[in-house]
């Protein structure tokens, strides 16, 4: 299975109960993604996406402590955003009518396969590609397909590091980005430490002239003040 790796950086969020078939369908998503988190029913789902903000949310219905329409709902008392499929063994239409009330993707009829799986991810990053550049304001521009930021008239090529921390800031405007999803973001594969992340931003603000724009909130992480 795979997908076009123009859309791998997309964070995933996959939520299944059912430990063998979380454990199997993970391994999957993972060769597809670069990030995926797990959890295993609709409260801790709803911790992890609070605590991660994901893009894209593979849930189970039937599920212990919370279901995955009540969990959705919930979700999208505050995030219309994120892109959500969910998974179940039976079709309800109930169910159904729920899924399309709350702007759900696609609802798979399990197993998953490369069959349904596919088209439903493809579905689900259509609008992330349907934004190739992101304002930082004054003039700045992030193209996101080519990982250049562009300031007025001037080309930058971006670092990885430097396109990661800019596109997760500039998508998530005006709100707190925490340390602990920058860290999941952007140093996925190895720990990250205050000096490292305070040298990365240190270098963005000074060489892009966002000393403004880029704003530590003491304590908690960054803000895109745009």
């Amino acid at each position: 299975m795979t997908i076009n790796k123009e859309f791998s950086h997309l964070r995933l969020l996959y939520i299944e109960d059912d430990e063998g078939i979380r454990s199997v369908n993970s391994r999957i998503l993972n060769r597809m993604f670069q990030t995926v988190y797990e959890a295993t029913n609709g409260l801790d789902g709803l911790e992890k996406h609070e605590k991660f903000h994901p893009d894209i949310i593979i849930t189970d219905l039937k599920m212990p402590l919370l279901d995955g329409i009540s969990m959705v709902k919930k979700i999208r008392e505050k995030d219309k955003k994120t892109r959500i499929i969910i998974t179940t063994a039976f079709t309800e239409e109930q169910n159904l009518i729920d899924a399309i009330e709350l702007d759900i993707v696609r609802y798979i009829v399990k197993p998953l396969n490369q069959r349904n799986l596919i088209p439903a991810l493809e579905k689900a990053i259509e609008q992330f590609g349907n934004t190739k550049k992101l304002s930082l304001g004054k003039n700045i521009t992030l193209d996101v397909e080519n990982s250049i930021l562009i300031n007025k008239d001037k080309e930058f090529h971006l670092t990885k590091k430097e396109f990661l921390f800019l596109e997760l800031l500039t998508k998530n405007a005006h709100r707190v980005v925490k340390y602990e999803e920058i860290e999941s973001h952007i140093w996925y594969d190895e720990p990250m430490s205050i000096y490292s992340l305070r040298t990365l931003v240190g270098n963005i603000r000074k060489k892009f002239n966002l000393e403004e724009s880029i704003q530590n909130i003491s304590g908690m992480g960054y803000k895109m003040e745009n």
